[in-house]
């Protein structure tokens, strides 16, 4: 009997200890910030303005398009045409580029 008790305080002590060591976990972290919200606001405006902002889901930077095109819809058209007659427009959902092969 003895022993039993033994085992079971001893076990007692070591699930309150387990425990003990997880009450600083994570560690606090200094959030503290060293720019105002203007100067962020300023710098996001300007990666706005140099297309520097990432943009979709595997990170690439957000395509530039042009505000009028000086191609008329046909002459797109045909260009599409020749990229699909080379394999460019066929591509996975990942497959960033598209590859030809």
């Amino acid at each position: 009997m003895k022993t039993l008790v033994s085992a079971l305080i001893l076990s007692a002590s070591f699930i309150g200890a387990a425990q003990a060591g997880e009450l600083d976990y994570p560690p606090a972290l200094n959030t503290e910030s060293t720019v105002t919200r203007a100067q962020v606001q300023q710098e996001l405006a300007a990666a706005r303005a140099n297309g520097e902002l990432v943009s979709g889901e595997e990170g690439y930077a957000a395509t530039i398009f042009a505000a009028s095109g000086d191609k008329t819809r046909a002459q797109v058209q045909q260009e599409l045409a020749a990229a699909r007659a080379q394999g460019l427009t066929e591509s996975a959902e990942l497959a960033y580029p598209p590859v030809q092969g």
